[in-house]
């Protein structure tokens, strides 16, 4: 029997977290799949807690995990990695509460064959307003882009600058909110954070993510993580995915979120 353990953050997000719960349970299945969900929660407000808990007793194949401070995104995820029984028919899927899964994602994933160094799946992720985020690096981070990296987070000033110009371009040659590309399977660098799947071949090499970093940066570090012991990740589009971006994000104040951000770039900058 295949395995697929859904496994999730939640932080004062709980509306997200049953609607991604959901989601998970409305999947078609043919039958000869076990799906087990997994929620940790970073030491949420009671109320939004409290919200979850009741909701996730009358869920037998979901487990909460409530955690007493707030661990971050990859350390939050690990404690879910942590409890799971791996083997060779067991598949993870990690990531944000802000997701809503395609009904066809898990036939879909069955069909996909890949070879023995294929350690992270990255799916065909979409926001609201119709962008597909993946693949999020092919090849290579650009000179331009670490450049932009760099200056952005040389000063807070100069960040809150460089980040109200960014915002001014986008506006003024904004293009049209859906963009689609045609990617078909493909190698890539790094898929966005926001969902991966770790494969067997991951769990049969790592114990754990490398969670070095409390928020951002993720991706940099899984990528240099799998490519040092000669793993691939593998883009499918047909691994359909639906993202609200950011929910437990977009509560933390902007200066705050700026200096979490650098603290994870000291980190994650030699990886890019």
């Amino acid at each position: 029997m295949c395995k697929y353990i859904f496994i999730a953050v939640n932080y004062n997000g709980a509306g997200f977290t049953i609607d991604y719960i959901q989601s998970i349970n409305n999947l078609s299945l043919n039958g000869n799949e076990e799906i087990k969900i997994i929620i940790i929660d970073n030491n949420s407000e009671k109320n939004d807690l409290k919200i979850i808990e009741k909701f996730t007793k009358i869920s037998i194949n979901v487990k909460l995990i409530k955690l007493s401070d707030n661990q971050g995104y990859f350390k939050g995820l690990n404690k879910g990695i942590k409890i799971v029984e791996k083997d060779k028919n067991t598949s993870l899927i990690i990531g944000n509460n802000d997701l809503t899964f395609d009904k066809n994602f898990i036939l879909n994933l069955k069909k996909i064959n890949y070879d023995n160094n294929v350690m992270v799946l990255a799916p065909n992720i979409i926001t609201k307003e119709g962008r597909q985020q993946n693949p999020h690096v092919i090849d290579s981070v650009s000179f331009v882009e670490k450049f932009k990296s760099q200056l952005y987070f040389s000063n807070y000033y100069i960040g809150q600058i460089f980040r109200f110009i960014n915002q001014h371009i986008k506006r003024v040659y904004r293009n049209p909110p859906v963009s689609k590309n045609n990617y078909k399977q493909m190698k890539i660098k790094r898929g966005i954070g926001a969902c991966y799947i770790l494969t067997p071949n991951f769990t049969k090499k790592f114990g754990k993510l490398d969670d070095r970093v409390f928020l951002w940066g993720e991706e940099a570090l899984l990528s240099n993580q799998i490519e040092s012991v000669g793993g691939i990740t593998l883009y499918d589009p047909s691994l359909v995915v639906r993202h609200h971006e950011s929910a437990s994000v977009a509560l933390i104040q902007s200066k705050a979120r700026y200096h979490i951000a650098k603290k994870s770039y000291k980190i994650y900058k030699k990886y890019l």
